[in-house]
């Protein structure tokens, strides 16, 4: 991660700096960037031209310069190196289908984030050209974890149409800043006296490099038709390139010098845009030319060819022509459009396309924040939520803001309470190795935190190479004897980093936890008295004289539940115990209580969203489980006043004991601890004042989040 309070720094791959579009794309957007967040370092082939080094510096950004990607090994050998002492975290790629040979030199560096950016597509007139970008076109996502695209057209070209159509590459407007090329007359006029043009010329303008993509032939082509008919005409062509001479020996045989003028490479296209009448733009093919946009935004006529994408038209006067059509018939349109239209103001028009740099920035900024964060992936193998759900969600929400994390799990009511939360999730049909493997090709995760065996183990088969942290939050019986499970559960352990465990009697009792012991850790679960106590009124009347808050499944011993209820009514028939929680025995537990004639006394109430309100309700706590992890809702009971009776399993150990409670391992001890609770109330009294006073003892909150943020940051 970077160091706190500076900027990410990033990679942005240039290629050659000709100052070209996508060269003007980057630096709108380098321009505008808050660079306390965010700062660019833009790497650069050393036979570069025109790469603005004073206004990049200024910036607080860095010109790198390495050989090109033609001499492909010093090129990979020098961006390597680059890259590796630069500790880049995110790499962004802007050569198109080249980005395989960057990216392939940022996967070896070691970047986590390699961003490969379609900015155009191709056209069968450029063979050579052509078929080199064919070659390299499936090999575009190979070294790439993340695609980005100027428009529609250059996604889908560039990736494919499963990956756009699946939400996979992402499109960042060539947007620029709109009051710089905001319609003004007076600097029109200003531009044109200075260019020694009229007022009344009409001015045909075209800004672009001197390539065969530009079709400059053709656009000669069509203003020799204009000027036949309007020989008060004139055509600026801002910018160079290896055909600018080729051009101007045309201009030379159409007899036009006296009306086309070579301008070069300018600094001053804002200005030129005023000047203009119609921006003439026949590209053999396109992306998304901010040309085309800049031009828009500047109140002019355009004039485009239709081998681009149509998301460039953002007015209605802008036409886009096929490159069938003859020259003629590109004069003759623009002609008799050219005297119905008025330049005027667009900056709203352009800006509801999504062509502000200022609101556009924004989107940059929050993308290149989460692409720094480390992703990590929470897998969960049930659809409620319990007591591991909950400290799952608390991890997510008091993390430290370098992590992103996504809480996988199956459909069912823990959704509704991830919605609430506003956690981003993930649904899976099934913990298996084909969904695991599903999901981390689609978030791509840096780490995966599974919870529990289940997802541990399946997690171990479908990670790769991806590290994992096993979280264990229970302590069932077959821990403790070799057998099948038990042995599953260890090679899974082999393969994790870390393995979390909520309570050390999961150590001790795990038969093969020797070969694993350096990689344990001992995490108990996050608990906080203060979180508690919001949620509930502590001087509620006291409704019941025992509650239980988990699961009703086998492992939480609701069955014996009723039967200590039961045992206790004959000697207390008005007794009232209360049973939060819902789970697979639901229906059958209160099939028994009404055969056993307990309707009056046991309440099985289902999910809640607030179990304290419950506890506050009540005066003590009762939990019979089978095996119990670390135990947090016993915590949660002691906070609120509750004397704790509970079975002498697991982490219940460390929880609970004879000052604020009672451990229990038979019937009759569960029995005569409730019973001399409820007669006593001098030791009822006595035990809940010390509940209060050892929950506060167990508080770690800050302490909890900070140990597991510390842990991310290692792996």
């Amino acid at each position: 991660m970077s160091k706190k309070n500076e900027p990410i720094r990033i990679a942005q791959i240039i290629g050659k700096w000709v100052g070209g579009g996508v060269e003007a794309v980057v630096m709108n957007y380098y321009r505008h960037i808050d660079h306390s967040k965010i700062q660019f370092d833009f790497i650069c082939d050393d036979d570069s031209t025109n790469i603005p080094y004073e206004e990049i510096e200024k910036l607080g950004g860095k010109v790198i310069l390495i050989p090109p990607y033609q001499k492909v090994f010093k090129y990979h050998k020098e961006l390597k190196k680059v890259l590796k002492e630069g500790n880049y975290k995110i790499v962004h790629s802007h050569i198109n289908t080249l980005s395989v040979f960057s990216l392939w030199a940022a996967k070896s560096a070691g970047v986590p984030v390699r961003i490969a950016h379609s900015h155009s597509t191709t056209n069968k007139k450029e063979k050579k050209k052509n078929m080199l970008k064919q070659v390299l076109r499936p090999f575009s996502k190979i070294f790439a974890t993340d695609y980005m695209c100027c428009s529609e057209l250059a996604g889908r070209w560039l990736f494919g149409d499963k990956e756009y159509n699946n939400g996979n590459v992402y499109l960042l407007n060539n947007a620029i800043d709109l009051d710089k090329f905001r319609f003004d007359k007076k600097v029109g006029e200003k531009k044109r006296k200075e260019l020694s043009i009229n007022n009344d010329t009409l001015v045909i303008g075209h800004i672009g490099r001197f390539v065969e993509q530009k079709n400059h032939s053709f656009l000669l082509d069509i203003f020799n038709e204009i000027y036949k008919k309007n020989n008060n005409s004139v055509l600026l062509l801002a910018g160079q390139g290896p055909l600018m001479d080729e051009m101007k020996e045309k201009v030379n045989n159409l007899n036009l010098n006296d009306c086309v003028r070579f301008l070069g490479q300018r600094s001053d296209a804002a200005e030129l845009y005023q000047a203009f009448d119609v921006f003439l733009l026949p590209s053999l093919y396109e992306g998304l030319p901010v040309v085309g946009v800049e031009a828009q935004a500047s109140g002019n006529l355009c004039y485009l060819s239709n081998d681009m994408t149509k998301e460039t038209k953002v007015l209605d006067s802008t036409v886009f022509m096929s490159l069938e059509n003859s020259a003629e018939e590109w004069a003759d349109a623009i002609l008799k459009d050219e005297k119905k239209y008025k330049k005027h103001d667009t900056k709203e028009e352009v800006s509801k396309y999504g062509f502000n740099i200022e609101k556009e920035i924004i989107k940059l900024e929050n993308y290149y924040i989460k692409k720094n964060k480390k992703k990590i992936v929470h897998l969960t193998n049930s659809n409620v939520f319990s007591g591991l759900e909950s400290v799952s969600c608390q991890i997510i929400e008091n993390s430290s803001s370098d992590f992103d994390h996504i809480y996988v799990t199956k459909d069912g009511p823990i959704v509704d309470e991830l919605i609430k939360r506003q956690i981003n999730y993930e649904l899976i049909s099934k913990m298996n190795v084909r969904e695991i493997r599903r999901i981390i090709k689609k978030t791509k995760p840096k780490l995966i935190h599974s919870h529990d065996f289940t997802p541990s183990f399946i997690s171990s088969l479908s990670s790769g190479k991806i590290p994992i942290i096993s979280h264990i939050h229970q302590n069932p019986e077959w821990l403790k004897k070799i057998n099948i499970k038990s042995f599953i559960f260890l090679l899974s352990s082999l393969k994790a980093k870390k393995i979390l465990i909520v309570s050390e009697s999961i150590e001790k009792e795990y038969i093969f936890s020797k070969i694993i012991r350096k990689k344990i850790i001992c995490v108990e679960n996050p608990i906080s008295c203060d979180r508690i106590l919001e949620k509930c009124n502590i001087n509620d009347k006291k409704k019941f004289d025992f509650c239980c808050v988990g699961r009703v499944e086998d492992v939480k011993n609701p069955y014996l539940f009723i039967q200590i209820i039961k045992k206790i009514k004959q000697k207390k028939k008005n007794i009232r115990a209360v049973w939060v929680g819902s789970g697979s025995l639901l229906d059958d537990l209160n099939e028994i209580v009404e055969i056993e004639h307990l309707q009056q006394n046991i309440q099985f109430v289902g999910f809640s969203d607030n179990p304290y309100q419950y506890l506050a309700k009540s005066k003590i706590f009762l939990l019979c489980s089978k095996y119990e992890g670390f135990g947090l809702v016993a915590f949660e009971a002691l906070t609120l006043g509750l004397p704790c009776i509970v079975s002498n399993v697991g982490g219940l150990k460390n929880i609970v004991d004879n000052d604020c409670g009672h451990l229990c391992s038979t019937v009759d001890e569960y029995v005569n601890e409730l019973e001399m609770l409820i007669e006593n109330s001098d030791i009822y009294n006595k035990k809940s004042t010390k509940a209060k006073l050892k929950a506060k003892q167990l508080e770690n909150y800050s302490s909890y989040f900070n140990k597991l943020d510390k842990l991310y940051r290692e792996l």
